[in-house]
């Protein structure tokens, strides 16, 4: 069977936490979009206009995943696609207690 696999399905720990963001309720997803977007910079160090395209390409008509709904949301997700897989597990570390503590405000 040849199923389509997202490209965050193919390494399990990204996987897991993309399952756990979009689980969030929406206002949660929002913050902690926002931190993955002022956190990505720090970590590029570079290329801001690859970033800033990023954010100014953005058009909800264009889309249809569950992350495209909020501009921030998808300009984050987009974010982490650009980063490194060290790039994005070290994010991933950074901000998983947002992740985890808003999952646990929900349950």
């Amino acid at each position: 069977m040849n199923k389509y696999v997202r490209w965050y399905d193919k390494d399990k720990y990204l996987s897991a936490f993309m399952r756990l963001l979009e689980d969030l309720d929406p206002q949660a997803q929002c913050e902690v979009a926002v931190d993955i977007i002022l956190k990505v910079p720090k970590i590029i160090e570079k290329d801001y206009e690859k970033f800033v395209k990023i954010i100014a390409d953005y058009n909800p008509r264009e889309f249809q995943r569950w992350y495209d709904k909020n501009p921030n949301l998808h300009a984050a997700v987009e974010a982490l696609r650009e980063l490194n897989e060290t790039q994005r597990e070290n994010l991933i570390n950074q901000i998983s207690d947002i992740v985890l503590k808003h999952t646990e405000n929900t349950q």
